[in-house]
Order: structure tokens, then sequence, then C-alpha cells
């Protein structure tokens, strides 16, 4: 009897194998074509197809306040090259200097923005900005903006505002105390201020001046500066400041009621650079900065022609290399497609011997852009290291 239910028992458990097998026989051709079954593609609204083209085909470029040099160039960059709705750069003002550097990094929606070759000094050693010489690149080096400082009438140097209260307008509130920093120079207080409220605090005797870089000319200085109040205050280019600065001059065609004719104040400039976030080739936003990028190169005669240009585009040379940063693939590519040689530009690092000067690259009209032939520091190798996300 026991060997009969063995039996029984061997015997079922076979049956219920079988069973088994069979099941998967029957559903696993259908479970298989389920697996690699693809859904057919859904046709997109009008309205979603259109959101998504616009979308696609906008750019924004960060400047600064309304009345500086930074959102008239981006303006006239978004003149250059809108194209409807193929290309449309919308301009979005912002704080300026080392501070579009944190949008460009950490804030949604800001594809490229403007700011100075030094930017990135003020943020060494600060958490949340590591790296950054591999987190930002360059597309272009655009030109030279020059520090202003206005004093009262018994400043006759940088060096008389050492324990004197000083105001810093905008991006200025970074990179002039990293000047007075290099020239030895330390405030009593450093305020943070509009220029032009600064302007009558310095003739109220309430700070000892007030300091803003910006390009030459500063809109509405001329007329607003009070000969009977203000002083034009001159920097002079020692060697600290080679490293990071350019020598630069504030001159009688600039400011035709503050310098007399035939004269000129010295003062110390430093570069403005139109950058972007280091994005994966294969991102969709690089996609659409590459594209953006292309239609900036290719229209530079464009704006050039512009009759109400800014006077700064005289100095832009879009070949010049700029020491410490890494270009954008695509502009670089497009360079050397266009059969132009990198230069080197002006300061930052010894100056050369060399003191000729050095053509602009040619664009569709005649550029008569200029640099200055110096020696540039090392620039970095690109890097094939992992970005950190971002936004």
């Amino acid at each position: 009897m026991k060997s009969i239910d063995n039996f029984h028992l061997s015997l079922l458990k076979a049956l219920a194998a079988t069973a088994v097998l069979a099941s998967f026989a029957v559903y696993l051709p259908a479970f298989s074509q389920q697996a690699v079954a693809i859904k057919p593609v859904q046709k997109l609204r009008p309205e979603e197809q259109y959101r998504q083209d616009l979308n696609r085909n906008t750019i924004t470029i960060l400047g600064a306040s309304l009345s500086g040099a930074y959102i008239k160039i981006v303006d006239d960059i978004a003149k250059g090259v809108n194209d409807g709705e193929k290309l449309r750069v919308l301009p979005i003002v912002g704080d300026g200097g080392s501070q579009n550097i944190r949008d460009l990094i950490y804030l949604r929606g800001v594809d490229v923005g403007i700011v100075m070759s030094t930017s990135m000094d003020a943020y060494k050693g600060k958490p949340l900005y590591g790296n950054l010489s591999a987190r930002l690149q360059y597309i272009a080096r655009l030109y030279e903006e020059e520090f202003h400082i206005i004093g009262g009438l018994e400043i006759g140097s940088v060096d008389d505002l050492r324990g004197r209260k000083v105001g810093f307008h905008g991006g200025a509130f970074v990179s002039g105390q990293e000047l007075f920093k290099k020239l030895g120079v330390k405030p009593s207080e450093a305020l943070q201020v509009d220029f032009f409220k600064g302007l009558d605090q310095v003739k109220a005797g309430e700070i000892a001046a007030v300091v803003r870089a910006t390009a030459s000319p500063m809109q509405d200085l001329d007329a607003r500066f009070d000969p009977a109040a203000h002083k034009l205050v001159p920097i002079s280019f020692t060697n600290a400041l080679i490293e990071s600065y350019l020598p630069g001059e504030l001159t009688h065609k600039a400011y035709p009621r503050i310098v007399p004719e035939g004269q000129s104040v010295p003062t110390t400039a430093i570069a403005v650079v139109l950058a972007t976030y280091a994005w994966r080739p294969s991102s969709e936003p690089y996609k659409r900065v590459a594209r953006f990028t292309e239609a900036f190169f290719s229209n530079v005669g464009k704006i050039l022609a512009e009759k109400d240009r800014h006077p700064k585009w005289d100095d832009v040379n879009l070949a010049a290399t700029l020491p410490g940063w890494q270009r954008f693939p695509a502009a670089e590519a497009w360079l050397k497609r266009k059969g132009y040689t990198v230069q080197a530009t002006a300061g930052f690092g010894p100056a050369s011997s060399d003191s000729s000067t050095s053509s602009s690259p040619k664009f569709e009209t005649p550029n008569p852009a200029r640099s200055k032939s110096r020696e540039p520091a090392p620039r970095q190798q690109p890097s094939d290291i992992a970005q950190p996300a971002r936004r």
C-alpha cells in the first residue's frame, strides 16, 4: 500500500510539472511580445508642439542693471541673431559681476550670461562652488570694462581711500573690493550702493568714494558728475594687477565734461566674457547654446553695422583666448571651421616685449576691433570630469 502511494505521489508531481510547462508554452509567446512591443508615437497637439518648438529655439542671456553696458550688449546680440521663431534671445536683467556666476550655475532658465574674467576668483574655497573651471566655459571674450572711482575733491588716489567709507555698485561690490585688496587698500567700511545715489552721498560727505566697473562711456555719468563736488580718481597700474587686470584709461571722448580735451585719467580694466554652463554635448541645453553660438558668430558683422550698438563692439575679437577658462566646444569648432586662428589677448600674465597689434578675425563686414599682444598664462586643457548636477 505504501509503494502504491509513492507511485501515485510521483505521478501527481509529474503531472503538475507538465501542467506548469504547458502554461508557460501558452503564455510565454504573448508575454515576450508584450515585452518588446513598441508603443506608437502619439502625435502632439498643435499647441503642445508649438510650445516645444518655441522653447527649444529660445535662449536666455543674463546681463546686469538697465543702466549698465551688459544689458545693452545683450540687447545688441538679440537684435543681431533674432530670427522670428527659429531663434530668439531673451535678455535678463541680473546682478552682474560674480553674482552672474551663481546664476549660471544654479538658476533655472539661464542659458548664457555676461561675467567678468576674474569672477570665478570670488568663489575660491567657497562651498557649492568647487571646480568652477570645469563647470563653466566661455563662448567669447568680448571687451574690457573700466573701473570708475568717483571721490570727493580731497581724494587724489586710491591710497587716500584707506580707512575711509567706500560705496560699491552692483558687481563691483565683489570685484571692486578684490581690486582694493590687490592694491593693499582697506576701507573702514564697504557699502553696497546704487552708483548715482552714491554720487549724492559723496557730495554730502557720507562716503569718501563710489566704485563701479562698467564699459565707458557710462550712461549718464557725464551729465550727473558735479565738478564742484566730484573727482575722477586715477588708478595706477602696478605689478600687483598684472595677473588679473588690464591697464585702461577714461578719455575726453567718453566724458567731455569730466576729462579735459587732450587728457585721460588712468584706470584699470577687466575682461568681459560671454559664458555658459559646461553642459554635456548630448544634452538639449548644449544643443540650444550651440545653435545660438553659430548664429551669434555668423552675425557679428550685422551687429557691427548697427548705428545704435554699444561702442565697445569695436573692441570685440571673437578669436581671442581667455587664459584659465575652457572655450565652449561649439565656439571652438566654429572658429576652426571658418579658418580663424585663435589669438592671445591683452592682459592676464606678464607683458610681452612685443608691442605690435594683431588683427581681428574678419566677419561679414570689416571689424575694426583691435587686440594688444601679451603672453597669456597657460590655458587649462579640456577635462573629462563628470559635471555636477545642475538645477
